[in-house]
């Protein structure tokens, strides 16, 4: 028998994470737009920034994308100008990357108006409610993550 419950009315957490998750990605894709950067290009700068030296292979895992998509993001990101590629003192195979004094600065300011929109977000909410929401949102990725671990065991 069907069910004429919606996925709105089964799973109601579920249902907001994915709302409150897609309406952050646009509008932070709006706003990093003005400064003339995508999303993916922003994970991966932030990436960058945040581990300078890291491998093409090492980006992919950390931005949970295919290394061939990495290598287009970094393309267009050198071509601008934002990064720097060079070789791997310890792997000639192997190329780094490092943000540019414009690729920091692009970072900053991108990193600056995430912060400002996430706390508009959050406007609102008192520090109880966040701290509930995260215990309770950290303890789904915990049993998400246990399960996958269970799935590969069976």
């Amino acid at each position: 028998m069907k069910s004429n419950l919606g996925y709105k009315q089964q799973a109601p957490m579920g249902y907001l994470i994915h709302e409150v998750a897609r309406l952050l990605k646009r509008r932070f894709e709006d706003q990093a737009r003005v400064h003339g950067i995508t999303l993916p290009q922003w994970r991966v700068l932030a990436q960058i920034a945040l581990n300078e030296g890291i491998t093409q292979v090492a980006l992919a895992a950390a931005t949970d994308t295919d290394p061939m998509t990495v290598s287009g993001v970094l393309d267009r990101l050198e071509k601008r100008g934002l990064i720097d590629r060079y070789a791997d003192p310890t792997d000639s195979r192997a190329k780094l990357a490092r943000l540019t004094p414009e690729g920091e600065q692009v970072f900053t300011t991108t990193r600056t108006v995430g912060f400002a929109m996430y706390e508009a977000a959050l406007e609102g909410i008192t520090p109880e409610e966040r701290e509930i929401a995260i215990k309770a949102l950290s303890r789904m990725r915990d049993n998400l993550i246990g399960q996958t671990a269970e799935l590969e065991e069976i």
